[in-house]
């Protein structure tokens, strides 16, 4: 049995998310297909699935698109 230690990445800038000071955002695969966000030098951490993230990104990539198809037919 092999362990599995994740992959962590971490932001090249800095964010301001939940408070004023921008601090850089630690993303995490960890195992059972799961994606964790966190603050760097926090310990909360927001978990979610892959398939949700993949979900949510093919859903904003259809309402850009539909944007830009909008604003064509406006002009």
């Amino acid at each position: 049995m092999t362990d599995f230690n994740g992959v962590k990445r971490r932001t090249r800038g800095a964010y301001s998310v939940l408070y004023q000071k921008p601090r850089k955002i630690v993303v995490s695969l960890e195992q059972g297909d799961l994606i964790t966000f966190r603050e760097s030098g926090r310990r909360q951490k927001w978990i979610l699935n892959a398939d949700s993230a993949f979900k949510y990104a093919v859903r904003l990539a259809a309402f850009s698109e539909a944007g830009r198809k909008r604003s064509r037919k406006d002009k």
